[in-house]
Parts: C-alpha cells; structure tokens; sequence
C-alpha cells in the first residue's frame, strides 16, 4: 500500500494554507502551549483534509525474468562448422532456460558479411528487453569484432554478460598481409612492394611451415615467380612500369595445413602507373597557317614538356650552302634522333620534307625507336607526295602504314568518322558530327595496313592509326585541321581530337581499343569488354571457388560490351578474353571480416569482466558443451564460475490496476477538527482545571 495526495487546492493555494496554518498553531504554542497543542491538532486536521489523502493499492503479476541469447550468424562463423555449433549452442540453451522456473529466454541473430559488429548487435537487441526483467546474456560468437574497442566502454548492466565461443583451442590460420602497397607509380619505374606471411593460432606447428611459406607472384594474371618466404618476416620485390594503366598484383601464399580459410592467402594489389611527365618533339617543315595548331594544344597541356624545332630550307636556296648558314639555330639533329630520341615519348613530324638534314641513319634509328615501343605521328600536307617525301625514305617507309598514290586533292569536303572510327576510343563519341566544318585539301594514299577511323570525298582514308612492334603510327592527310581551329565553316573539335590521337599513341589507357575490366558495385560484378570489332566474344570468368564459365556480353554502345552478375559471391574474380586479362573483387579490399579468422574470447573478455560474466568455450564433436546454470540474487558479487553461470532474480512484476480509498473519511477528519478546538476552548476558559479541581478529594 502506497499513501498519495489529492489535493481539493491547487498547489498554490495549499502551500499558502499550510503556511498560515503553522504560522497560526506556533503563535498558539507560544502563547499558551496547553490550548496550542489541541488548536495545532485542529489546524493539522484542516490541512490534511484539504491535502485528501489517499490509500493506493495495486494488483500486480509476477513476470518471468529474461535471459537473452545473442547469436553471431557472420560470414567467419561459416569456418569451420562454426555456424553448426552455435545453432546447437542456442537451441539447447534456450531448450534449459525455459525448464527453469521464472526465468524465459530471448534469442535473437545479427550477421555481418563485411565485418561483425557483435557490440553494436548487443546494444540493439538489449533495447527490446526491460532492464528490471534482464536476468542474464548469453553472447554465441567467434569473438572476431569490428567492434571490439567498444566493449570497454559498453554501458554497464546489473545483469551478468556470458561469452560462449564457438571455435576450438587448437585453429589455425595463414593470412598474407600488405605493408607497403603503393596504389601509384612512375612509368619507367619500379615500385617497391613488401608483404609479410603470418601464421596464426595456437596450433600445432609443423617445422616447415613455422620456418618458411611458398608465395606466388602474378602480375596481370601471369606467374612471374613462386619462392619460399620465411614467416612472420617482411619480404618485398620490385614491380617495373613499363607502361601506363593499371598493372594487377596477385600474391597467393601456399595453404598450410589445417588451417581454416585460404580467402585471406590471396592479397590483390592494383598499381596505376603514369607517366610523370610526357615528352613530345614536335618538327615542323614547310610554314603553314596550322603551324601553330599543335604547338598551341601541345603546350597547353600541362602534362606534356613539348620540344619543338622549325627547320626550313626554301627550295630556291642553292645547295652549296651549309644547313648551319640557314638556320637560326643550328639543329642538333644527331643528340636528338641518335643520343636522346628513347627519352621521348611521341615525335610528330608537321608538314615536314626531307632537307638533307637527317640522314638515313636517323630515319633508321626512328624506325627502331617505334618498334621499341615509340609513337611517331606524320601530320601531312603536299608535301608527302614527290621526291622529297617522308614516305620515300626508306628505313622509315617500313613503318608508314600507307604511301602517297598521286597529288594532293584540292577539294571541300567534310571529314567523316568511318564505321570503325565510330567503335574506336579516339574518335568515338565526337560531338556534332553532322555539322563540323569544311576541310579543302586531301592527300590521297594507298593504305598497305592500319585502321582508318576518319575518311574525306570518296572514302579516301583521312586518319590511319596502326601498330609496330611495340610502337605505334598514325598518319595524318591534311593540313587543314587548322580550319577548324579557325572556325571556318562552323569549325570543329579539333583540340580533342588531335588530343585523343596523340594520347593513343602515347599508349593511354582508356583510349585502348581493345580493353577488359571488372568493377564492383555494391554486391554486383560488372564486367566491360570493349573492342573496335562488331561483336565481343564471350568472356571467361573465373569465380573465387574455382569454377570457370563463358559469360556472354551485351553491346551498351558502340565497341561497348557489358554484363552484370547480380550477388555475386564475395572473393577475387579473374576474366580473360583471347589476350586481354582482368581481375576484380567483391567485399574483398574493405571488409575486415576475413583478416583474421580465428576464435578469440579476449576482444571481447570486458564485456563479461565488467559485468561478473563468464567465458566458455562450445566445443564441436560429440555436441556441445555448455555451463550449469544458476539463479543467484541480485546483490550476488560471485555471478559466474569455471563450469557455470548465474542468471539474476530479478523478481518484477507487472501491474494490472491500481485502486484509491481516502486514507480517512471527512466526516472523520471534521470530527477531529471540532473535539480538538473543544479542547483548546475549554482549556483556555479554565472549565477543564476547575472540574478538575472539583473532583479533587480535600487534603
């Protein structure tokens, strides 16, 4: 039975009586403290009645205590039989709580394919339960957390907190690990990357695998060496930048027995190489209003260091005299094609006519330079035709992919993207075709080999890009690109033209015509095959248990293929089509779930240390085993031991209604009132002491 008020006043209005009451019953007191003591009687009864208190009286129902368990259904509880035993851990659990008297149980599961947050499922699921009600927690897991930091300062419970881990004493686990990954480099040069192979878990050991562990080094899908490596000690190798473009980095390190996943033996590292400054040399011939043209675009790129040399020769110059009497500066024609011309990365010949300045073994030493992986464009005008022609030198007409058939036609004429070009990176996707501007003048050619991706009247091939060797051509036939720079006739894009065509040669990636990547988004795996041919074969895809299988891709765009496998199982992924290779992952590179794997109680050992809860360990074979278990009370302070656990008596219970009754009728409370001031009354008129005295016999 509780006592409550409910005051016939407002707050207000009673603080005020009792302040005037008490007031009025002490200056009673004071005068006359035998007729004060009933008249303070009297103004205490007026309060009371006034304050109307009251009886309150609940009926309530006993409510059973609760005891959650908590269950890990993460990606590592899936080693192992993991998921087996906590299953059978729970369900036999749960099956012993519920035998018990008073006392219910609450299962409730969290996953975490990415990385497991067991204290941030342990907050959640404590959220659903009242906390006068929790009589213990019960967590099932592999003791591997995200979260673990978190425990130290997990809020604390009265309930005790129990740990069950469900892996056994004696796992093991090798994993490879990254410690310096450069994600960039240098075209033309190596980057250093080390790694250390750590075995983990209290394992039995053999002598072999404690001392060294075989690892295998892929690079771009292609096994470049496989050596034993000692363990737990940092080992690195260097990784050349031949070219631009991103360069995949497998390293795979040899399972070791008995160990619980090989997921984490594999580490994928992708290097994006670039070149740290392009290197152009830009030889100009005949002056020519588009001069200009390429200088201009050339140096407004701030990646680019142009080298640029003009070397004219008019014709009615006699030639008896020197070249260094007609140039400005004399031309270091041996330092640049003989001493320094590997350092470039493209050289562009502009109008250019043969002078007698370089010399057929120049021209040979240019021919070997694009076979080594050179690039050389040829943007010509009339002059690629006749005698002089760069085309008539024959130590650089091997590598030319088309020679001059006759004069230049001098006609206007809109250049067109061929039915190639328009599959093609570099021309693909140029904007407003239909509507670009004039050229006047065509160089007609007859084209031995390469790709002709922009043709003039009659489909006269305008642009041929081809390969050699290593290297790369492309062969320009018009001068007149400058219009479109002018504006003539509605002009055109030429700056992005002429940049496509001259980063293609310089071998930038995403210009290649012939292209295979795999990309993530989220759960899905999304495979790009690009090619300048009218259809794409089928890709082969090899998933990360092994199997392989022919995926066949949808055109998006013109040279542009796709296919998208939705929930693709998380691990590496590799693809080839004919030459091309590719390698991508799902969850892989940001999930922490797989980097180590092996059952632990001591992450998170605060949990159960801050709250008296004990740590046991689910062993798998014949079953389970599991702790006795115990009601204890609340002010336990042993709440756990070596073989049990203890769940509170919390004792709660649940209200079902609540009745008032006046603590005192008022005819009662008004009685009290008249008998008291009747006493002060008589008192303070003598009546009492007289009868009194009356009454009292003579001495």
């Amino acid at each position: 039975m509780n006592v409550v008020f409910d005051p016939w006043l407002p707050q207000w209005a009673l603080i005020t009586v009792c302040i005037i009451g008490l007031a009025v019953a002490a200056i009673s007191l004071a005068r006359n403290w035998k007729s004060g003591m009933p008249r303070a009687v009297a103004i205490l009864a007026v309060i009371l009645l006034i304050a109307n208190p009251l009886r309150r009286e609940a009926e309530t129902t006993p409510l059973n205590d609760v005891a959650l368990i908590l269950v890990d259904e993460s990606a590592s509880q899936s080693l192992d039989g993991r998921n087996d035993a906590a299953t059978e851990a729970a369900a036999q659990l749960q099956s012993r709580i519920e035998d018990m008297t008073g006392v219910e149980a609450v299962v409730s599961t969290y996953r975490g394919e990415d990385e497991t947050r067991t204290v941030a499922a342990l907050g959640q699921a404590l959220a659903d339960i009242p906390r006068r009600r929790l009589s213990g927690v019960f967590v099932i897991t592999d003791g591997q957390a995200a979260d673990a930091a978190d425990a130290e300062t997990f809020p604390a419970l009265e309930a005790p907190i129990h740990l069950m881990t469900t892996g056994s004493s004696n796992e093991t686990d090798r994993k490879i690990n990254l410690v310096n990954a450069p994600r960039y480099g240098i075209v033309r040069q190596s980057v250093r990357v080390t790694f250390r192979v750590d075995d983990l878990g209290p394992g039995e050991i053999l002598l072999s695998d404690a001392q060294t562990a075989r690892v295998t080094l892929r690079i771009d899908g292609e096994e470049i060496l496989s050596e034993p490596v000692p363990v737990g000690a940092e080992a690195g190798f260097d990784v050349p930048l031949d070219r631009p473009g991103k360069v995949i980095i497998e390293l795979e390190a040899e399972a070791r027995r008995g160990e619980l996943t090989t997921r984490n033996n594999i580490a994928v590292l992708p290097i994006t190489a670039v070149r740290d400054r392009l290197r152009v040399l830009l030889i100009s011939g005949e002056p020519h209003p588009g001069e200009r043209v390429w200088r201009n675009l050339l140096k407004s790129d701030a990646a680019v260091d142009l080298v640029h040399f003009t070397i004219l020769r008019p014709v009615e110059k006699g030639d008896n005299l020197s070249v260094d009497e007609l140039a400005l500066i004399p031309f270091p024609q041996d330092e640049l094609f003989i001493e320094k011309l590997s350092e470039f990365d493209l050289l562009i010949f502009d109008r250019y006519t043969y002078r007698g300045v370089l010399t057929p073994f120049h021209f040979d030493n240019i021919a070997r330079f694009v076979d080594n992986s050179g690039a050389v464009l040829i943007a010509s005008g009339p002059e690629y035709n006749g005698p002089l022609s760069l085309a008539g030198r024959r130590n650089l007409s091997f590598i030319l992919p088309a020679i001059p058939s006759g004069n230049s036609v001098e006609e206007a004429f809109r250049p067109a993207i061929t039915d190639l070009g328009k599959r093609h990176p570099v021309t693909a996707d140029l904007d407003d075709e239909d509507i670009w501007g004039r050229w006047l003048r065509l160089m007609p050619v007859a084209q031995m080999r390469g790709q002709t991706l922009m043709n003039g009247p009659g489909e006269a091939p305008l642009l041929i890009l081809d390969r050699i060797g290593e290297g790369r051509v492309g062969l320009f036939l018009s001068d007149h690109v400058w219009l479109w720079a002018r504006g003539f006739d509605g002009g055109g894009p030429h700056a992005e033209l002429l940049r496509r065509i001259a980063h293609w040669l310089m071998k930038e990636p995403e210009l290649e015509e012939e292209a295979l990547a795999l990309r993530a988004e989220g759960s899905t795996l999304i495979i790009e095959r690009r090619t300048i041919e009218e259809t794409a074969p089928p890709v082969t895809l090899t998933r990360p248990d092994g199997e392989t299988e022919e995926i066949a891709v949808t055109e998006t765009a013109p040279g542009e293929f796709t296919a998208r496998i939705d929930n693709a199982p998380r691990g590496l992924y590799r693809a080839t089509s004919g030459d091309l290779f590719a390698i991508g992952v799902v969850g892989l590179e940001t999930a922490p779930e797989f980097e180590d794997v092996v059952s632990t109680s001591a992450r998170l050992a605060p949990l159960a240390d801050n709250t008296g809860g004990g740590i046991f360990e689910v062993r798998r074979g014949d079953g389970v085993s599991q702790p006795d278990l115990r009601r204890i009370r609340e002010n336990a302070s042993v709440r756990s031991g070596d073989d049990w656990a203890g769940l509170l008596t919390r004792g709660a219970d649940r209200v079902d209604s609540v009745r008032d009754a006046p603590f005192a009728p008022a005819a009662g409370w008004l009685a009290l009132i008249i008998l008291a001031l009747l006493a002060a009354w008589l008192i303070e008129g003598g009546r009492l002491q007289r009868r009194n005295g009356q009454n009292r016999s003579p001495d």
